[in-house]
């Protein structure tokens, strides 16, 4: 891989701070709007706000606690002086994701980002673009589509197995050994998104992961960086940063030309294309290819494709390791979901979907500990007022039922809050638990949330993850195989494990460039 060229980043925080300053007069001068006052966190810093405390470990515990202190709807400081209103409450999250979804779009800064990653597509358009977008999407995702790439991804998860045996083969003397499991859940995820997406075999099962997948990976080793915290932390208030030649810019340029070159080399494969396969056989790029002619120009469909290989990837091996690793620290819900699935040697599409309760328990409780995203940032684009599903104390001390937001104005949804809140979920939220899923009623305020099972991991409304179905079915699928062949444990007792941010939020084992842990086989009865 071509090593990526170092840049002097005094020069470039300089014209961030400078860029913040006039930023902060213009927008005090210009734009005094009424919206309403609301309480918070005091500022710690003019430059950063808290936007790059929150981008270290585990952005929800900070969104939790606010909200104790402060209620369901509060400011907090972010980057250049600026400021955003955090929602917990569920009917305002619900008119921002539903009801009026569309005055709710992204900073221009993080669409920057984004066509520099894709190219555009489904997540960088807005209002009437993106319900084309979607609508030329949605034929791939049907529950016929899913029934049959629910093959392809057991038979992903039954490649790593016999890779895992025959490495145990040969390290016979070892009752376990160690797997770096990142790797390994990255390689279902690109072997599934290829054969399902593209009808394209990535090779990822002979030891080495594509250069995209490569790029994706190493995207981790920068997270802490100064380039990385500047890229990720002050995007929103100053767009132009999407645009220097930051070490994370640069690796995403390589990003989008790999992505882009899988691209070309499927679209240029007319087999992959063909339609004289049934509609429930054909690939998610084939069904998008129907509608090209109709709705979508080449650079789209392009970009598409781009979107399908960075959502296709990247969340579900994320999650999928995410949920080895809680696995792993609770040995007893490992037993308890190999009990189940040894029932179920060669399972099928509506086994895994309906029959195996506790599979589904251990998948929803992984999604909503660990979302892949943890909080969701827009800004109005009209001046709006936001209804709550109960009332608000202000700054001034005046109640209210509505929140009035000025055109611009940012707000921000904490996914990972709402998902572990134990003013939501219960003194017991932040414990992996499957349970709850099954035993009697969840919370009052949990079944308020409109989204996935209650959930915000996919968030809601016309932009939820229009691949969430494709992604569960195939996290089922690799569970299904792997829990039922091996059992995972911990390299230590745990306390070597991190979180890092690529593009989304990773676990690894601190000093490794992945997540390793100790895989022994699972001897049948």
């Amino acid at each position: 891989m071509l090593a990526l060229p170092s840049y002097n980043l005094f020069d470039v925080v300089a014209v961030s701070v400078c860029g913040s300053v006039v930023f902060a007069l213009v927008r005090r001068l210009f734009f005094r709007s009424k919206s309403t006052k609301l309480a918070g966190p005091k500022r710690t810093s003019w430059l950063w706000g808290y936007t790059r405390d929150l981008l270290k470990g585990f952005s929800g515990d900070y969104f939790e606690q606010w909200q104790k202190e402060f209620g369901d709807v509060y400011c907090i400081p972010s980057a250049g002086g600026g400021e955003r209103t955090v929602f917990m409450d569920s009917r305002a999250i619900s008119y921002i994701l539903n009801t009026n979804a569309y005055n709710f779009v992204r900073h221009k800064g993080n669409l920057r980002l984004l066509k520099r990653i894709l190219g555009g597509g489904i997540l960088t358009a807005e209002g009437d673009a993106h319900r084309r977008h979607r609508k030329s999407m949605s034929p791939g995702f049907t529950i016929a589509s899913i029934r049959f790439f629910t093959t392809i991804f057991l038979g992903a998860a039954g490649k790593v197995r016999d890779q895992w045996l025959s490495k145990m083969a040969a390290e016979s003397n070892e009752k376990d050994i160690v797997v770096n499991v990142e790797y390994w859940m990255n390689a279902i995820s690109f072997e599934s998104i290829g054969e399902a997406g593209f009808s394209h075999d990535f090779k990822c099962m002979d030891g080495e992961l594509p250069l995209v997948g490569q790029l994706f990976t190493s995207l981790g080793r920068t997270s802490g960086n100064l380039a990385s915290i500047i890229a990720l932390a002050l995007i929103q208030a100053f767009p132009v940063i999407a645009s220097l030649p930051l070490g994370r810019n640069l690796q995403f340029d390589q990003l989008q030309a790999a992505m882009r070159s899988i691209a070309q080399g499927i679209l240029s494969d007319r087999k992959v294309l063909s339609d004289a396969v049934s509609d429930e056989r054909r690939s998610l790029v084939a069904s998008i290819m129907k509608a090209e002619n109709r709705s979508l120009t080449q650079e789209e469909v392009l970009a598409e494709i781009n979107t399908l290989l960075l959502a296709g990837f990247e969340t579900t091996s994320a999650s999928m390791t995410w949920c080895l690793h809680e696995l792993s620290m609770n040995p007893r819900v490992q037993q308890k979901l190999r009990d189940e699935l040894v029932n179920f040697p060669e399972p099928t599409h509506e086994q895994l979907a309906a029959e195996m309760p506790y599979l589904n328990a251990v998948v929803q409780e992984t999604l909503r500990t660990h979302p892949a995203v943890p909080e969701n940032h827009r800004r109005a684009k009209k001046d709006d007022s936001i209804p709550l599903q109960n009332p608000i104390i202000t700054a001034s001390g005046k109640v209210v039922d509505h929140i009035e937001v000025r055109a611009g104005q940012g707000v921000m949804i904490s996914i990972e809050a709402m998902n572990r809140s134990s003013v939501i979920w219960g003194p017991d939220s932040h414990e992996f638990k499957p349970e709850r899923w099954l035993d009697g009623e969840l919370p009052k305020r949990v079944k308020e949330i409109q989204g996935f099972h209650h959930l915000l991991t996919f968030i809601d409304g016309p932009r939820n993850c229009i691949g969430r179905n494709f992604a569960v079915a195939e996290f089922k699928a690799a569970l299904s195989v792997l829990i039922r062949n091996f059992s995972f444990a911990t390299l230590t007792d745990g306390s070597d494990v991190h979180p890092v941010r690529t593009l989304v939020r990773r676990v690894r084992t601190i000093g490794q460039e992945g997540f390793l842990m100790r895989v022994s086989r699972v001897e049948a009865d």
